[in-house]
């Protein structure tokens, strides 16, 4: 309902009535009246006029009422520890594929390695749980396709031309824009889920020591809404897995890579490889040629590119 209002009033060269809300909705004019309250509570300006309500602005909080058909799979926050440990709990407890959980600000936002992530407002913090219908050893070819889906969006969303890098980083000359983060669980030999976190840095300005880091507000100079970019990768990526193509995703993904043809140095929690990054292999891991010839296909490790 609140989405139907919304539309309405972003549509009209005027201000509406509560009869004329009223009538269109088939609600009484109370009913209008409170959703008109909770939006003005949610962030919405909404003036009231003589001749009715006219919409002023609009947030760009990703409240679930903006997501149309898709609004029961979004579980909206403004704080959370970390929106994968909450995207855990309700994919363990059944929830259906393709189920989100956005939050404003993680207090425990992390990336790979366990390190801290940072999550400042202004930026988008999301997980998705995927159930995708294949084998275990094939999921990692899902963090190359949601980093494939988000250049999409910030191609589309911000005119931001944005490069994958190795196994989970999307770079914007050398500066991080978003991180990728995935988890797995299997039951027997299936694939119970597979969630995946996405940090985006959209209107917020990254402060990372240890790498370099950029936002599409310090990229572009304006502000992006989220929730657009939000419904914009969503519907990218929930097309992409309905038809999922693993060749697809590899040949996409080796055309916008920063990190083939560069020397690299991969450092795992056991030891570390340096060589140059040849190609992928089909389940995603990268093909590293040593200084001997020999060639080393690593599946997990941070990526340094060295040249």
């Amino acid at each position: 309902m609140k989405k139907r209002i919304l539309e309405m009033l972003q549509k009209s060269s005027r201000p509406l009535s509560g009869p004329e809300l009223s009538r269109e909705l088939e609600v009484s004019r109370v009913a209008v009246w409170k959703h008109i309250d909770q939006l003005r509570q949610s962030g919405h300006e909404i003036e009231s006029t003589a001749g009715g309500y006219r919409l002023v602005t609009v947030p760009d909080t990703p409240f679930p009422w903006l997501f149309g058909p898709r609004s029961a799979l979004i579980h909206y926050y403004p704080e959370l520890d970390s929106t994968m440990n909450r995207a855990t709990e309700l994919a363990r407890a059944g929830c259906p594929s393709h189920t989100v959980v956005v939050a404003d600000r993680q207090l425990q936002g992390r990336g790979r390695m366990q390190r801290q992530w940072d999550s400042g407002e202004g930026g988008l913090y999301f997980s998705i749980v995927v159930r995708p219908a294949l084998p275990p050893r094939e999921c990692p070819i899902i963090n190359l396709a949601v980093a494939l889906d988000l250049v999409a969006t910030l191609a589309r969303c911000c005119g931001i031309t944005a490069r994958v890098k190795w196994p989970n980083d999307l770079l914007v000359d050398g500066r991080k824009i978003a991180g990728i983060l995935s988890q797995m669980e299997i039951e027997g030999d299936q694939v119970a889920f597979v969630n995946v976190g996405i940090g985006l840095n959209l209107n917020n300005e990254p402060e990372v020591a240890d790498k370099p880091a950029v936002s599409a507000l310090q990229l572009t100079g304006e502000k992006v809404n989220r929730a657009q970019v939000l419904a914009d990768f969503l519907q990218r990526f929930e097309t992409r897995m309905a038809t999922f193509s693993r060749r697809e995703v590899l040949r996409q993904w080796r055309e916008r890579t920063v990190t083939l043809g560069r020397q690299v140095t991969i450092t795992t929690l056991r030891d570390d490889c340096e060589g140059l990054a040849v190609d992928i292999d089909d389940e995603g891991g990268l093909i590293v040629e040593l200084a001997d010839g020999s060639r080393r296909t690593v599946f997990y490790g941070d990526c340094f590119h060295t040249l």
